[in-house]
């Protein structure tokens, strides 16, 4: 039984977005929900949104499109979008398209907050 990708937006003081994913990121309906997250997050008025995929298991192509959309959403935006908790095989998925040299990706929500600790 596939596991189902788990969205959960909260919005922290000063402006930043956490939305934390959990699950697969890959092809699938389930996915195609993570866009109008940052979207909304953007709308609202979001400085900086993060993407806490600690939870994530696993990322496939369509999941790397997906990030690199959001990340190029939130820039035309000004909203600054930060990376979160990837474990070892999420994150190789991302330096494999070199997608860590144009996002900025951190251990963990806290580090991501003070903008230190970046991973690549």
């Amino acid at each position: 039984m596939p596991v189902t990708l788990k969205i959960e937006t909260r919005e922290l003081e000063n402006g930043i977005t956490v939305i934390e994913l959990g699950g697969r990121i890959a092809l699938g309906r389930e996915s195609t929900n993570i866009e109008p997250a940052v979207v909304g997050a953007i709308k609202t008025g979001a400085k900086m949104i993060i993407l806490d995929l600690t939870a994530v298991s696993h990322i496939d192509s369509t999941g790397i499109g997906i990030m690199a959309y959001c990340f190029g959403k939130a820039t035309q935006a000004g909203t600054e979008l930060r990376i979160s908790g990837t474990k070892t095989n999420v994150l190789d998925v991302f330096r494999i398209t070199r997608l860590v040299h144009v996002v900025p990706f951190f251990p963990n929500v806290d580090s991501a907050l003070q903008g230190n600790g970046r991973l690549v």
